[in-house]
């Protein structure tokens, strides 16, 4: 005897019952690191966040007028009762300089420590003197604002099953 042909055709999905659900696929990605490691206390995360930091490459957190405006103001100290005279040159690169920058923003700074936080990466309580500094909580998972925008999704609605009291329609 034949086996009866199916009606869907080959594919990758074919004879599977499980839906795609792997963490690296777009629709199922999640904000996590899926790896266990050791945590650290939280002062440890914020020395880490400014070492970043200081390295970040194009990121002037001062105002680039800030050294010529320095200069002229060593040379009013140098010279307190002369310097409309003395430090004329100073304060003409500082008016250049500040008409050149007019349009200048500082950058948004970028909060690393949120990240840290949400990733739950740094160690809780009060700690010994052989676990180091620090001391930090997280706070209580609540429904508030743990549960919203979680979704559950259960059976298609129809009861499986033979035929028994409350079976599908």
């Amino acid at each position: 005897e034949r086996l009866p042909l199916r009606t869907v055709g080959n594919t990758l999905s074919t004879g599977c019952s499980k839906t795609r659900s792997h963490r690296m696929l777009p629709e199922f990605q999640q904000f996590e690191i899926p790896y266990k490691f050791p945590r650290f206390p939280q002062i440890m995360g914020a020395f880490i966040v400014r070492r970043i930091r200081k390295k970040e490459t194009g990121n002037e957190p001062l105002h680039p007028c800030m050294r010529v405006f320095d200069t002229f103001l060593d040379c009013c100290r140098r010279h307190p009762t002369s310097y409309d005279s003395k430090c004329r040159t100073e304060a003409g690169k500082c008016i250049a300089c500040l008409e050149e920058h007019k349009g200048w923003k500082a950058p948004e700074s970028y909060q690393y420590m949120r990240f840290l936080e949400h990733f739950k990466l740094f160690s809780e309580g009060r700690q010994g003197v052989d676990e180091g500094i620090g001391k930090f909580r997280y706070p209580k998972p609540d429904p508030k604002t743990n549960g919203a925008g979680s979704v559950l999704r259960f059976g298609g609605g129809r009861m499986r099953g033979s035929g028994g009291a409350g079976g599908g329609a």
